[in-house]
């Protein structure tokens, strides 16, 4: 037993903050993790999925149980069916297709269940109570609340003195009531609608979490508190119990019970416990020769306080009383009333190393059925060792880097108090020497008093002073001299960095040499840190004599394009004479003329006598220009219509017009009209306040005269005015009409362009007064073509 559960806490151990599961046989999971004190187990069955029952740890969820028994009505395994959170699905499980249970079919009024899990087994109570702690978990929550996807499950006790012979043993605290879906919850989808909710625990539902909370390890929706499962039982009689879980409706969203482990109990009339004064060997169990003692704890309970009692205590094992312990009472006697009674033996000191004693007590107890029980402890001696205690020697690089010596004790109880000559109480101490020292620590057993002792020393090099060698200072008539500084750094712990500052560019480098070539009287700065951090530095000057050679360029005025303008160079500062060139002109003049076509940069570059360095300087020639451009006011002209020139020029003060037929203006926007139709080229000449000209020419067609012109209404009425429908037209070459009545007859046409209508019908007689549409297509001398369609009203 002891070693399963060992096994199975190492496992719990894999995965901190989430459910743990693994699977076990049916027996082993309720003979050591389900069973506690006071219950005798036998004929354990299971009917149902393997994967679907097995051992879970939840210490670090919100499921309420630290460890345990779980079935399932899918599976425990860690997937995404399984139980395992965090909960992220509102709809996790799995369909086993597996049968029912006609005992739970029963509790939902017939309907039918799916994927059972069964676990039974007979047990003997040794008190007039049992019971058991357990949860219950399901995905149908909180969406199925109230409906007939009601996952259920029970706890089915059948044995002597059960009213009807058998009962649900889960039901909610102080009712009759099942534990069920629709009976335990938030209502519909945790609407505030509450069924016992004291006893529900909102688990959100897969999306969004309940506020206020931290922890969702479990994927199951919602479940209940940790509730007990109790009965009055028979001392000494045979029960039986049927624990049994199976989704209703369908197979696919999965419920689940959590089962505590060792709460399947009934009470023991005495209960027994002891504790150590020290643990010396880290065992609950394993006493230390001469310095732990053990202190029994016997309690009683229930009827038995009231009457006087008598429990026989044999000790036993390959200590021997006297000897490795103190005497150990034969019995403990009980007064009436009296509840609680306690001893304390000690294991000796013998001097003789004999490996590990044992001693086993057994406490023979009257139980609740007239059986006279054993309860056994053993109990171990362990010879102790003396105390030592070492440190290991350090050697560290720098003086004052920080050290931690470690004082590691052997022997003894093992449970050791610490002095360092620092006066630091601590197993580890954090030191700094800056020369060689040596420490020491007196470690002392708690268990046996006993006190050893040692030294540690701390070596640290002693390193000759860090020193550097750079290169003197230099004094230079010209800039731009190449030179390299040197830096050679000595002394100190080594490993040297170097870092190279300048007073023009700030850091530069960190390497131990530096090029150079300054343009101006600079000071370089070398920095030299070595491995422990000691810092040296130095400066070095850089003089340069002859001041900066500056050069300048005559501003040029703005220009016409092809212009002539005259740019002059002069430079100062330097050393010696200058010599120029301009590269654009291959020029060596001071002075040099240009005529750009359009705005252009000019360089020249000048050098003295030091040869070292060019200074190069810039100018720009600007040439401006207007920017000439017109438009007409339409996109098509005729002969005899008048047009507007719209001036779209820029940067002009003065135009002048030539409209190609002989006529000119000098407005800004004129009006011209051409007197036959043909192509024209009109030209625009523009200048600015600067004399500068632009020009631009366009040709524009001018059309033959087009002229259409259709009434909207006549008077047939044989007066002397407007008695025909007729159009006026200039320049039409192709023409036809069809006039139509409200019912789309036609009744004129013509392809004349000089037709008359005058109001009859094809019959020869008037038309009625009303409105009438015509559609007239026809094709112009310029070819343009159209359709119009419009009305004409008739008026007698």
């Amino acid at each position: 037993m002891r070693s399963l559960i060992l096994i199975l806490l190492i496992l719990s151990q894999t995965a901190f903050g989430q459910l743990v599961t693994s699977n076990n046989t049916p027996n082993n999971l309720v003979q050591n993790v389900l069973l506690g004190t006071g219950v005798q187990i036998s004929n354990v069955n299971y009917v149902g999925s393997p994967g679907s029952i097995g051992y879970f740890n939840g210490a670090n969820t919100n499921i309420g149980l630290d460890e345990g028994v779980i079935l399932t009505t899918g599976t425990i395994a860690n997937n995404p069916a399984g139980p395992h959170g965090p909960n992220n699905q509102a709809s996790a499980g799995v369909s086993l297709n597996g049968g029912g249970f006609t005992k739970l079919d029963a509790l939902v009024n017939g309907s039918s269940t799916f994927d059972a899990t069964i676990l039974e087994f007979d047990f003997i109570p040794f008190s007039d109570t049992v019971k058991f702690n357990y949860v219950f978990a399901s995905e149908e929550y909180p969406e199925f609340v109230n409906s007939e996807f009601n996952d259920v499950f029970a706890f089915f006790i059948s044995g002597p003195g059960i009213p009807g012979g058998e009962k649900n043993m889960a039901l909610i605290p102080g009712t009759n009531d099942p534990v069920a879906i629709n009976n335990v919850n938030n209502g519909f989808n945790n609407n505030g609608n509450c069924m016992n909710c004291a006893y529900y625990v909102n688990n959100g539902n897969g999306s969004t979490f309940p506020e206020n909370s931290n922890n969702y390890y479990v994927q199951y929706d919602g479940f209940t508190t940790p509730l007990q499962a109790i009965s009055a039982v028979e001392c000494g009689e045979t029960y039986h119990l049927i624990i049994a879980i199976a989704d209703v409706g369908d197979g696919l969203y999965d419920s689940g019970i959590f089962l505590e482990a060792n709460s399947l109990s009934s009470e023991s009339p005495v209960t027994i416990d002891y504790s150590l004064s020290s643990l010396a060997f880290g065992a609950s169990n394993i006493m230390a020769e001469g310095c732990v003692d053990a202190t029994f704890e016997i309690t009683r309970h229930g009827y038995r306080v009231d009457q006087a009692e008598t429990i026989t205590i044999v000790p036993s094992g390959t200590a021997t009383e006297g000897v490795d312990y103190t005497n150990i009472p034969n019995a403990i006697n009980f007064t009436p009333g009296q509840v609680t009674q306690t001893f304390t033996f000690t294991a000796l000191a013998d001097g003789i190393a004999e490996g590990q004693e044992n001693i086993i007590l057994d406490f023979f107890i009257s139980d609740a059925c007239g059986n006279n029980n054993a309860q056994t402890f053993e109990i171990f001696i362990n010879d102790l060792e003396n105390v030592e205690v070492e440190v290991a020697d350090q050697t560290v690089i720098c003086p004052g880097e920080l050290v931690q010596l470690t004082a590691t004790a052997s022997g003894g109880g093992g449970s050791y108090t610490y002095l360092w000559n620092t006066g630091d109480t601590t197993q580890s101490i954090v030191v700094s020497p800056t020369s060689t020292t040596t420490y020491s620590v007196a470690v002392t057993d708690d268990c046996l008093d006993q006190t050893a002792q040692t030294t540690v020393e701390v070596t640290v090099p002693l390193y000759p002073p860090l020193e550097l060698n750079a290169t003197g200072d230099i004094i230079e008539q010209c800039p731009y001299v190449p030179y390299t500084l040197y830096s050679n750094a000595s002394g100190g712990a080594g490993f040297y960095q170097y870092s190279w500052w300048s007073s023009e560019d700030g850091y530069v480098s960190t390497a131990d040499s530096l090029n150079i070539a300054p343009d101006t009287s600079t000071v370089y700065a070398i920095v030299v840190t070595d491995q422990c951090g000691n810092v040296i530095s130095d400066t070095i000057d850089f003089t340069v004599l002859s001041p900066p050679l500056e050069v300048s360029i005559t501003d040029p005025p703005q220009i016409c394009p092809g212009e002539s303008v005259t740019l002059t160079a002069s430079a100062t500062g330097g050393f010696g004479n200058y010599y120029f060139y301009w590269p654009d002109l291959n020029d060596s003049s001071t002075t040099v003329t240009v005529n750009p076509l359009s705005t252009t940069t000019y360089e020249v570059q000048v050098y003295d006598d030091c040869g070292t360095f060019t200074v190069s300087e810039y100018v720009q020639v600007v040439v401006v220009k207007p920017t000439v451009d017109f438009t007409i006011s339409s996109g098509t002209v005729y002969q005899d219509l008048p047009i507007t020139f719209q001036n779209l020029s820029l940067n002009s003060v003065y135009y002048s017009w030539d409209f190609g037929d002989g006529n000119t203006s000098n407005m800004v926007h004129p009006n011209n009209t051409y007197d036959e139709p043909g192509t024209y080229i009109v030209q625009l000449i523009g200048e600015d306040d600067k004399g500068c000209i632009d020009s631009i020419s366009k040709p524009i067609v001018i059309l033959p005269e087009f002229y259409l012109y259709i009434p909207n209404t006549f008077t047939p009425d044989n007066d002397r005015h407007n008695n025909v429908f007729e159009v006026s037209a200039v320049n039409v070459v192709e023409f036809e009409i069809g006039i139509f009545n409200r019912w789309g007859e036609l009744i004129f046409s013509s392809q004349d362009v000089n037709f008359q209508w005058d109001g009859t019908n094809p019959q020869g007689r008037i038309v009625k007064d009303g409105t009438y549409i015509y559609k007239v297509k026809y094709k112009s001398i310029n070819n343009d073509e159209d359709i119009i369609v419009g009305h004409v009203n008739v008026l007698k």
